[in-house]
């Protein structure tokens, strides 16, 4: 895998894997709302041009246009939004095999609605009612509940991202994250991907979680927000 390609994960992700998903605003590549709140460019020379479907939040992650539309408004975080320094995170194909003894179930079209009821409690700002469409999403099941998940997001040639790990708080302590960490590292290992995160800096706890796994710091990226009015 080119390393490099993770510098601007969203772009190669959005003209790569989900092409077929991407939408065009200019130069800058982007998702449906009901997918990701996520806009891309290939560099920061890169012609942005307004599009009326293009409303809200958005966000740029490590590469961001020098020059954004009118109606583009740098916006600065605040309490229940991400904060603009990501860490990315790479476990590699040698890194060693890890094991988890729970059940874990792999997702689908049955358990949409239990996902976005899990996700809006504690992941809300970028899980929306499609993002399970992105990739895999595996979870943990307590009497038909689903109380843990996670799953892929983006996708760069030899990496798949891991994204939307989230555990219900009542079910917090209980090793759940790792289960469903380990169980898409060692899906990733098998198809031959390498696999990477991101982690707003500051969350020590999960940044702790994912070096116990195998996950070494790469790089910050720049996580740039835009409210489009």
């Amino acid at each position: 895998m080119d390393t490099l390609l993770l510098d601007n994960p969203l772009w190669h992700s959005l003209a790569g894997q989900h092409r077929h998903l991407a939408r065009h605003a200019g130069d800058a590549l982007w998702y449906g709302p009901a997918y990701a709140p996520f806009i891309a460019v290939a560099s920061a020379a890169a012609r942005v041009e307004d599009d009326p479907r293009l409303e809200g939040r958005r966000y740029f992650l490590g590469v961001a246009p020098a020059e954004l539309p009118e109606r583009w408004v740098p916006a600065e975080p605040g309490p229940g939004h991400a904060v603009p320094d990501t860490l990315q995170l790479v476990r590699r194909l040698d890194e060693p095999e890890v094991t988890t003894a729970e059940v874990v179930t792999v997702l689908g079209p049955d358990h949409r609605e239990r996902m976005r009821t899990l996700a809006s409690l504690v992941y809300p700002e970028f899980f929306r009612e499609h993002t399970s469409a992105l990739g895999r999403y595996v979870g943990i099941l307590r009497e038909n509940r689903l109380v843990a998940m996670a799953g892929e997001r983006m996708a760069v040639p030899g990496a798949r991202e891991i994204s939307a790990v989230c555990t219900h708080p009542d079910f917090a302590g209980q090793g759940l994250a790792r289960a469903l960490l380990v169980t898409l590292v060692n899906h990733h290992r098998d198809t031959g991907l390498a696999s990477f995160l991101h982690v707003s800096a500051g969350n020590e706890g999960a940044t702790r979680l994912y070096e116990k796994i195998g996950f070494h710091y790469r790089t910050t990226l720049t996580l740039t927000a835009v409210d489009i009015c």
